[in-house]
C-alpha cells in the first residue's frame, strides 16, 4: 500500500510520456496535423455562461440597447452565436440620439447576434416613453430593421383604449403598427 502511494505522483508522468511518444511515432505531417486541426475546428463548438448577464450594443459610439438577465448561455459554432437569457429580463432601446425610447421585460430570451433576432418569451411587456404598451406571451424583434411581430394573443393599450387581438406587427416605439383580428375594450387592472 505506501509503494503504491509513494508511485502514484508519477503516474501521470508516465501516461503522459507514453502519450508524447505515440504522437511522435505516428508519422503525421505537419499537413496532416492542419488537415486534423480543420477537420476539429469544424465540429466543435464553444459555450459559455455567466450569471449576472448585462450587455450594451453601441453604434457609431451611440449606446441602442442595453440587456440585462439573471444567467445567459452562449454558443458559438461555424461562426453563429446564439445567446439564451434567463430572467427576468430587461431590454432598453435607444434611438439614434441615445435617448430612450422603450423597455422591454420578459422572463427568457433568445438572442440570434448574426440576423441581430431577438425572441421574447412569457411575460413579455413592451412599455414606450410616449406611453404605449404591449402585453404578450411572445414577441419576436428583428433589430437591424427595428421591427417587433408576434402571432400570438396581444393586448395594445394607447390611453384612453386598450385594444385585444391575435397578433401584431410594427416598430419598437409602438408608433407604427398593425393589428390582427380582434379589437374592442379591455379592462386593465
Amino acid at each position: 500500500m505506501q509503494v503504491t502511494a509513494i508511485l502514484e505522483p508519477f503516474k501521470n508522468i508516465a501516461i503522459f510520456s507514453s502519450l508524447l511518444y505515440f504522437i511522435s511515432c505516428s508519422g503525421l505531417s505537419e499537413h496532416d496535423f492542419q488537415q486534423v486541426d480543420i477537420a476539429l475546428g469544424d465540429s466543435l463548438f464553444k459555450s459559455t455562461e455567466s450569471w449576472g448577464f448585462s450587455m450594451n450594443m453601441i453604434e457609431e459610439g451611440v449606446l441602442r440597447m442595453n440587456m440585462k438577465g439573471s444567467y445567459s448561455f452562449n454558443i458559438q459554432k461555424n461562426q453563429e452565436t446564439h445567446t439564451k437569457i434567463s430572467g427576468p429580463v430587461l431590454i432598453k432601446i435607444f434611438n439614434e440620439n441615445g435617448v430612450l425610447e422603450s423597455t422591454i421585460k420578459c422572463d427568457s430570451a433568445f438572442y440570434e447576434q448574426g440576423s441581430g433576432r431577438f425572441q421574447m418569451f412569457n411575460n413579455v411587456d413592451v412599455t414606450t416613453e410616449n406611453g404605449k404598451n404591449l402585453r404578450s406571451d411572445y414577441l419576436l424583434w428583428e433589430r437591424n430593421i427595428d421591427k417587433i411581430n408576434t402571432p400570438e394573443f396581444v393586448i395594445f393599450i394607447s390611453a384612453p383604449d386598450s385594444i385585444a387581438a391575435d397578433g401584431f406587427f410594427g416598430n419598437t416605439d409602438l408608433t407604427n403598427y398593425t393589428l390582427n383580428e380582434g379589437g374592442g375594450k379591455v379592462v386593465i387592472d
